[in-house]
C-alpha cells in the first residue's frame, strides 16, 4: 500500500493487513512526512504572524489563536510561532526541516545554538583554526577515513552559517538529547571563558515547592550544571530498580515501579537521611523534623480495631495535622508515630495547653541497633532493603499499650510500613525463634501460613 493512498483516509486504514515488510518501510516514511508537515505549519503561522492575520479575527496573538484553533498548549503554539519567526533567519535550516531532514527538536536545538553565536558574520575560518584545522586534516588523511570540519561547513562560511552546517550535519546520525550536548560544547568553545553560560549560572537556580490542594507537594524547578549533576548522581545511586521493592505479595519479584516513582522514592529517601542526621541548621530553636500532632484517643482508635467497642471515643480535636501541609489521615500519622520522638502535651476542653511533658525517643539507639543486626533491613519477605532505610515498626501500636522492646518491634521500609498499616498483611515476633514472621492475606494464599522474614527466607514455615 501507497503512504499517500494511506493519508487520505488514515481511520480507514487496517494496519493489522500490512505485511511485516511493508509496516517496516511505512513507518519511515510517514516520521519524514510529519515532520515536512510540522514544518509547514511553521511556515504557514510565519505568513500569519507577518500578516497580522490572528489579530484581525480577534485573537490577542498568533500564538493565542492557534491555541484555540487546535487545542495546543499556549506555550507550544507560542514555541511555534517564534520558531518560524527564527528560521526566517536562517534558511539552510528552515530547508533542512522543510525536507524533513531534521525534527522539530533537533531544529529547536540548532536555533538556540544559532542566537548565541558571537560575532555572527566574521568569517569561520581564521588563522588559527586553520592550522588546527589542517593538522587535523593530516592525520585523518593519514589514516584514510573521515571529514574535516571545513569539508562539512565550508571555507567561506560564516560563523552562524558553520554552525549550523555542523550541527546539520551531526542532526543526521544523532537525536535531539545528544544533539544538544553537542550544541553545548560548540557554544563553550565559542564563548570560552569571556561569558558565564546560563546552565552554569548558579544564580539563575529555581526551586518550588508548593502544597497542593488535594494535600500533595508540587515540585518545580532548574539547576544549574554543577548543582544538576550532584542531584542527578545523589538520584542516580538511590533509584535503580530493587526487585521486590514494591512487592505486596512476599515475592523477590521484578520492581514495577516506573523510572519517575522510582526517582521520587530516592529524592524522599535524601531528604529524611538528611532530617535524621541532625546535621540541619536549627529552626524554630530545634534541629528540623516532621511535626505531626494528633489526639492520643484518635490515634489509639485508628491502631485499635476494638477500640471503639470499649466505649472510647476518639476525633475530639478532628484529624491530626502538620504545620506545613495542614490536615492529615490518622492512618498516616499512625505510621509516622511508630517510630519517632514522642512529647505528649495536655490540653483543655478549649483546645489550650495545660502541660508538655518531656520529649522521649520511642526507640532509643541500642534497640536500634539490635534491631539491626536481627533483622538486616526490611524484614518484609522479598524486599531486604537495607536497614538505614527502615523505619522501627510496633506490632502492637504504644498507643494501645504496646511495649517497645524486640518482641514488638520489626524493621521495614517506608512502602512495607505503609503495606502493614493497611492491615492485608499482618506481621507476629514468633516465641519460638524471635524473629518476624508475616501471615499474608487470603487473596495471596488462602491458608494464611506465615512467611519468615526476608533475612531467613530459607527457614521452613510453620505447620499449618
Amino acid at each position: 500500500m501507497d503512504l499517500d493512498e494511506m493519508l487520505t483516509a488514515p481511520p480507514d486504514v487496517a494496519a493489522w493487513q500490512l505485511s511485516d515488510a511493508e509496516l517496516l518501510r511505512l513507518i519511515p516514511e510517514l516520521s519524514l512526512r510529519m515532520r515536512q508537515l510540522e514544518a509547514l505549519r511553521g511556515r504557514l503561522m510565519h505568513q500569519v504572524d507577518q500578516r497580522c492575520v490572528a489579530e484581525q479575527v480577534g485573537a490577542s496573538s498568533p500564538g493565542n489563536w492557534l491555541a484555540g484553533a487546535t487545542t495546543v498548549t499556549p506555550g507550544q503554539a507560542n514555541r511555534i510561532v517564534k520558531l518560524g519567526r527564527e528560521l526566517s533567519k536562517y534558511p539552510e535550516v528552515a530547508a533542512a526541516f522543510d525536507s524533513g531532514e531534521c525534527d522539530y527538536d533537533q531544529i529547536r536545538v540548532i536555533i538556540e545554538l544559532l542566537s548565541k553565536v558571537p560575532d555572527p558574520d566574521a568569517p569561520a575560518r581564521s588563522d588559527g583554526n586553520t592550522a588546527a584545522a589542517d593538522e587535523t586534516d593530516g592525520d585523518r588523511d593519514a589514516d584514510g577515513d573521515g571529514e574535516s570540519v571545513f569539508d562539512i561547513v565550508g571555507t567561506d562560511a560564516t560563523r552562524t552559517e558553520a554552525c549550523a552546517r555542523y550541527l546539520l550535519y551531526a542532526a543526521r546520525t544523532e537525536d535531539s538529547t545528544v544533539l544538544a550536548r553537542r550544541a553545548k560544547a560548540l557554544e563553550l568553545i565559542l564563548n570560552g571563558d569571556k561569558k558565564n553560560p546560563d546552565s552554569e549560572n548558579a544564580e539563575l537556580n529555581e526551586f518550588h515547592a508548593s502544597p497542593g490542594l488535594g494535600g500533595r507537594v508540587h515540585l518545580k524547578g532548574h539547576l544549574d550544571a554543577a548543582s544538576g549533576e550532584a542531584l542527578l548522581t545523589a538520584l542516580s545511586a538511590l533509584s535503580k530498580p530493587r526487585p521486590g521493592a514494591d512487592n505486596r505479595d512476599g515475592q523477590t519479584g521484578k520492581d514495577q515501579r516506573t523510572p519517575a516513582q522510582r526517582r521520587a522514592d530516592a529524592l524522599a529517601h535524601i531528604v529524611r537521611s538528611f532530617l535524621d542526621s541532625g546535621q540541619a541548621p536549627t529552626e524554630g530553636g530545634e534541629r528540623p523534623h516532621i511535626n505531626v500532632f494528633v489526639d492520643a484517643d484518635d490515634l489509639a482508635a485508628t491502631t485499635d480495631d476494638h477500640h471503639h467497642e470499649r466505649g472510647q471515643r476518639g476525633r475530639r480535636r478532628g484529624p491530626a495535622w502538620m504545620p506545613w501541609l495542614g490536615p492529615i489521615s490518622l492512618d498516616l500519622a499512625a505510621r509516622i508515630s511508630c517510630d519517632a520522638d514522642i512529647t505528649p502535651i495536655t490540653m483543655d476542653t478549649d483546645g489550650n495547653p495545660l502541660d508538655v511533658g518531656r520529649t522521649t525517643r520511642l526507640i532509643p539507639r541500642k534497640l536500634r541497633r539490635a534491631l539491626n543486626s536481627r533483622d538486616c533491613g526490611c524484614a518484609f519477605p522479598g524486599c531486604g532493603r537495607p536497614a538505614a532505610w527502615t523505619e522501627g515498626h510496633h506490632i502492637q501500636h504504644w498507643s494501645n499499650g504496646g511495649p517497645t522492646n524486640l518482641s514488638n518491634l520489626v524493621l521495614l521500609c517506608r512502602f512495607h510500613h505503609t503495606t502493614i498499616h493497611r492491615g492485608d498483611w499482618t506481621v507476629t515476633i514468633s516465641t519460638d525463634d524471635g524473629h518476624p514472621w508475616f501471615t499474608p492475606p487470603t487473596w495471596i494464599d488462602p491458608r494464611r501460613q506465615p512467611v519468615p522474614a526476608h533475612n531467613r527466607r530459607n527457614q521452613l514455615p510453620f505447620a499449618a
